[in-house]
């Protein structure tokens, strides 16, 4: 393996590969905990301002409610439907929410509460029977002391679990990114003419404030960039990165759309790129934060060996401890037969640099930039 003076500068210590891992675990749990909500709140927020009568006898009876389990949580609205809520049309958020509590599916709710699923206005006699089964199926549900809110937070994690699976991959890829763009910048300003997707902000560099700037920005994804002297950088699923250019006889990339166009029309066909592309680097981006995964992993990471490409393999990885570099109980070390494919190995938390990382590793920071300039003969 090539880059041998280097190769050790792109381990983590403990505590950086720690810092590592809780700063896209923080990542996880935010979009978990914004994701989860308050819902025993949101329900009590729903029915505030509409102030039902909680003391009119006939009211009650229409809502299935015996005056003696009037309590504080019940004149809250957290804990039984009111007739009046129902039938206002300021209360839908409201009688919503109380349906959740049900633990119902939305086609069930709608099948075994039809006028409650309605929008207003709504039949009175109807919506008062339906209010009364209502709330007998609540009490039913707070047997035992369940609380009904945790149907709430069960269907929305479902929704959160599907968020939070590629999310970590997506903020890395990311991270990588800027790496690159920092490291082309720093070499030449005006190296970049155009790009593909939205360019990170200069705010925009720790894990947290990646994902606060996607949740905000639907475009958040930075996909290819053109350089001044033709050559492009592409980053993709299926390579994470990749530096080319046309092979002489094509036309010269028009923009960056164009460029990642003619790359997605071959980027599963290595043979294919061979004939239309002349590719100075390609890489694979790496988040892992299982430590007891790293070298399942890397083996996943190394699809097309570096003869097979006949251009430069990198692969840009964090969690990377020494254990991986040096080999440790079971002297796995990088030079086994999978992770000799690849002719670079860079630290992504050392190379993103959110926290300090480049000028903790100075050698490693000026490593990668080197490559940088070869590989976009800047």
């Amino acid at each position: 393996m090539a880059v041998a003076p280097t190769l050790i500068s792109a381990a983590q210590s403990h505590k950086e590969a720690v810092a590592f891992i809780e700063a896209f675990a923080r990542v996880n749990i935010e979009v978990i905990r914004r994701g989860l909500g308050t819902p025993a709140a949101e329900v009590a927020r729903a029915e505030r301002g509409l102030r039902p009568d909680w003391d009119d006898p006939h009211r009650l009876l229409e809502s299935g409610i015996h005056p003696e389990q009037v309590d504080e949580d019940v004149r809250a609205g957290t804990r039984h439907l009111h007739i009046d809520v129902a039938a206002s049309a300021s209360g839908v958020r409201a009688t919503r929410a109380f349906l959740a509590l049900t633990g119902l599916s939305a086609k069930l709710q709608s099948t075994l509460f039809p006028e409650l699923s309605s929008q207003p206005p709504r039949d009175r006699a109807r919506l008062s029977e339906e209010v009364v089964r209502l709330n007998a199926w609540l009490r039913w549900v707070r047997g035992g002391g369940f609380d009904p809110t945790a149907f709430i937070t069960y269907q929305r994690s479902l929704t959160t679990h599907g968020k939070t699976q590629n999310l970590t991959g997506a903020i890395g890829a990311t991270g990588a990114a800027i790496a690159f763009l920092d490291a082309i910048r720093g070499l030449d300003a005006a190296a970049v003419v155009d790009h593909a997707g939205e360019m990170p902000p200069a705010r925009v560099r720790s894990p947290q404030e990646i994902s606060d700037w996607r949740a905000a920005n639907a475009k958040a994804t930075l996909k290819a960039l053109l350089l001044r002297n033709g050559r492009a950088l592409v980053f993709a699923s299926s390579k994470d990165a990749n530096i080319f250019m046309p092979l002489g006889g094509e036309a010269p990339f028009a923009d960056a759309a164009d460029a990642l166009a003619r790359f997605n029309e071959v980027r599963n066909d290595q043979e294919a790129r061979s004939q239309v592309l002349h590719e100075f680097a390609v890489g694979e981006v790496k988040t892992a934060t299982d430590l007891a995964n790293l070298h399942e992993r890397l083996g996943l990471a190394s699809r097309e060996t570096q003869t097979e490409l006949r251009t430069d393999r990198f692969l840009m990885m964090a969690v990377l401890n020494r254990e991986i570099l040096e080999g440790g109980v079971q002297r796995r070390t990088m030079n086994n037969r999978d992770l000799t494919r690849f002719s670079h190995v860079f630290n992504l938390h050392h190379c993103w640099g959110w926290d300090g990382g480049r000028t903790r590793h100075p050698d490693h920071w000026g490593h990668f930039v080197s490559s940088v300039r070869r590989w976009c003969r800047l």
